[in-house]
């Protein structure tokens, strides 16, 4: 793991890390991906960004993605992108509401730190779905009606999420597919939930929510 030193660097396996003006460096991944990586700060330290610069060693150095300009991937279960500039590879986040992607990874971050409380809590290991693994979802959802979430066990690139309201009929409506980004964009309040694992179902009861984990959901 990382650690912390007195100045202000921070290494993850044989790759340093340190700050300058407004943008976190990486110092020792160019002889994997042909250039470093810069992050802007966005008032996030490097002690805070950690299990993202642990995600973006291994997943560079274990998977040796070749990566181009505008490569996308998920990082725990938001979307990242690869902006080639001269000197640096910057990574950027998924911010939908710009239409786009912008600097910092504040958004990841935060979402990660929601989904591993809801799963501490509950003392299991989270299973992070990639940002488009696709999601069974009832039409009234995006009407604004309470979810339910159900994850059944499910192979690429389903992501095992059912998500539907108590007003759905089996007999008379069709569930849709989406992506889980389009489904955490359009019930942001729901985000927190996606990391748990095969089993759980999320129930809504008015302003609060019930877990339950139903072994039925694990089997095929």
């Amino acid at each position: 793991m990382g650690f912390f030193s007195r100045n202000k660097t921070f290494k993850i396996r044989d790759i340093e890390f340190y700050s300058e003006g407004n943008y976190h460096y990486s110092k020792g991944l160019q002889s994997s991906i042909t250039k470093e990586i810069k992050i802007a700060k966005n008032n996030l330290s490097l002690e805070q960004l950690q299990p993202i610069l642990q995600y973006l060693v291994e997943f560079i150095q274990d998977e040796k993605p070749d990566i181009k300009s505008g490569e996308k991937t998920t990082c725990f279960s938001w979307c990242i992108l690869f902006h080639e500039e001269p000197d640096a590879f910057e990574i950027l986040e998924v911010i939908p509401e710009q239409g786009g992607f912008g600097e910092g990874l504040s958004r990841t971050l935060h979402l990660l730190h929601q989904q591993l409380s809801v799963c501490n809590q509950l003392k299991v290991e989270p299973d992070f779905p990639d940002f488009d693994h696709i999601v069974a979802i009832d039409p009234l959802i995006q009407k604004g009606l309470q979810p339910n979430l159900f994850r059944w066990k499910a192979e690429d690139p389903d992501s095992g999420w059912v998500v539907m309201s108590n007003s759905f009929n089996e007999e008379t409506m069709s569930f849709e597919e989406m992506t889980v980004g389009q489904l955490m964009t359009m019930r942001p309040e729901i985000a927190q939930f996606m990391a748990l694992p095969a089993g759980f179902k999320v129930i809504s009861q008015g302003n609060n929510v019930h877990i339950a984990f139903d072994k039925h959901l694990t089997e095929n």
